[in-house]
């Protein structure tokens, strides 16, 4: 029986027995595409006018060089380019969260989704959070409108202006 690969992050599950000799790379590059979507960062040029589907492999073609390695594994997407029309950017149809930053130019816009579902549009020079179901891409900080020290409740009051900036964590669970 030949090995088979994870629905989400496509890690290798080795099948008993099988790849002697190589086990110990191929362990390698599951722990690298965890390492990739636990942490990882990746920049991708989306300039243009024509539609961009993510790079997805399976972890036996992963490597530890951020070059290389597919993109839609990535914890961290950051779009760049000039935009010449509007744009899907597809990643897998798959359950997913990701930090996104649209650094794109141009007057055109840039619609984030799942293969085949429905995406969000991510607002130029803006960063967010969102996750798929693996068929609906949602916009996490779209659903908080407006936040600014004024909304920012410590204690159940308003903190007094002070001239400082305020340091929150949004906690999603």
């Amino acid at each position: 029986m030949a090995s088979t690969f994870t629905s989400r992050l496509k890690l290798e599950r080795q099948t008993t027995g099988e790849n002697a000799g190589n086990w110990g790379n191929l362990v390698n590059y599951v722990f690298n595409r965890i390492d990739s979507s636990v942490k990882g960062y990746i920049n991708v040029d989306v300039s243009g006018s024509s539609n961009v589907t993510l790079t997805s492999n399976n972890s036996t073609t992963n490597t530890d060089d951020s070059s290389t390695d597919d993109q839609v594994h990535n914890a961290i997407l950051e779009f760049t380019g000039a935009l010449t029309g509007n744009i899907n950017v597809f990643t897998d149809a798959v359950e997913s969260k990701y930090t996104v930053f649209n650094n794109t130019s141009g007057s055109y816009s840039l619609t984030f989704a799942p293969t085949g579902g429905t995406g969000v549009e991510l607002t130029q020079g803006t960063k967010t959070f969102v996750y798929t179901d693996g068929t609906t891409m949602v916009d996490i900080m779209q659903n908080l409108g407006t936040v600014n020290a004024a909304s920012v409740l410590v204690n159940g009051t308003a903190p007094a202006s002070t001239g400082k900036a305020i340091a929150m964590a949004i906690v999603f669970g």
